[in-house]
């Protein structure tokens, strides 16, 4: 007799996992419409193999597009994982969410969820309907993933082509291909037999941000430098209502002496400002410049994560020592 399978809830949001078109070459042309997207139940039905390596209990959360959410519906997301967390029997949660985002969610969630169950978010670059498509096996091996007890207390993870990515290293670097997500390296794989091997013994051991779908988020912009920027956008920024700026300067973290000079006046003003950098790899360490000035340092994390971060950090009021004592945390690895 066969031991009974594990059971997984999937988190629905929608994105190219779930979207369909009639033309199986169509991989790129496809829109996210209504029409053209399935139902978390027909993707499941479209993926049979899932039902076979796990039992679903089925999360609609019809989020939509995910370059259309802003922190408050990141927020909603992790609300909804949070309760399918509390289901009965439930052992991992698989969330199905678009790849333009799936980075800010999976570090949200690191963020602001506790140690228990296995978080797993997973996603597809090609849609459903597409010759070769990835959100097929991408499902089942998220569900493999959610269910293996190594899983455990490694905080959010992302299964995509294969490899199992921390959140707070992962990162969306292509814009087409399969092979869209890298970073700093993944922990580990799915090999092509099922198995889940773990590089790495890494385990989440950051503090979790008091902060819930119902936390007002104030409003924090990135910046991007670049030759000759006035920092006209700075001040727009603030001007709009900013409580906090990411700078993504070049290098390791340079805004123009425009920039820096309106980063001052934003700091003075009391927006918490935090420097970052525009690579693809690097950091921004903590140093008697930024010290001076007032500023974060973000580390190793991407502005997009420094954002997020900065938020929610605002959000659960913390001040500039403390948000630089996060900053090392999360990202000063």
């Amino acid at each position: 007799m066969s031991e009974p399978l594990g059971r997984i809830a999937l988190v629905g949001t929608g994105g190219t996992i779930s979207a369909w078109s009639p033309a199986t070459l169509d991989l790129t042309g496809y829109t996210e419409a209504e029409d053209q997207r399935l139902t978390l139940a027909e993707l499941v039905a479209a993926v049979p193999d899932l039902e076979r390596v796990a039992e679903v209990v089925q999360i609609p959360a019809e989020a939509g597009p995910s370059h259309a959410l802003d922190l408050a519906g990141l927020l909603g997301v992790a609300g909804e994982v949070r309760r399918a967390r509390e289901r009965p029997g439930v052992r991992g949660v698989v969330v199905a969410h678009g790849t333009n985002t799936l980075e800010e969610l999976a570090f949200l969630l690191d963020l602001v969820l506790g140690p228990g169950t296995p978080v797993v978010l997973t996603a597809a670059m090609r849609p459903l309907s597409a010759l070769s498509g990835d959100g097929p096996l991408n499902l089942v091996n998220a569900a493999r993933v959610a269910l293996c007890p190594a899983a455990a207390g490694r905080g959010a993870l992302v299964v995509v082509d294969d490899a199992i990515w921390s959140a707070r290293r992962v990162a969306k670097t292509g814009t087409a291909g399969t092979g869209a997500f890298g970073g700093l390296g993944p922990l580990g794989e799915v090999d092509p037999g099922g198995q889940v091997r773990f590089r790495f013994a890494e385990e989440h051991s950051a503090p979790i941000l008091p902060v819930t779908e119902t936390t007002s988020v104030p409003r924090v912009d990135v910046v991007v430098s670049y030759p000759g920027a006035d920092g006209a956008l700075i001040d727009a920024a603030v001007a709009a209502g900013a409580r906090g700026l990411v700078s993504a300067g070049t290098g390791a973290g340079f805004p123009t002496p425009a920039e820096v000079t309106a980063l001052r006046r934003a700091a003075e003003a009391g927006v918490v400002v935090c420097q970052s950098y525009r690579g693809a790899s690097g950091g921004v360490r903590p140093s008697a410049r930024l010290r001076a000035d007032g500023f974060v340092a973000g580390q190793d994390l991407s502005p997009y994560k420094c954002r997020v971060l900065l938020a929610l950090a605002l959000a659960a009021g913390a001040g500039r020592a403390g948000i630089q004592d996060l900053f090392d945390t999360f990202g000063g690895r």
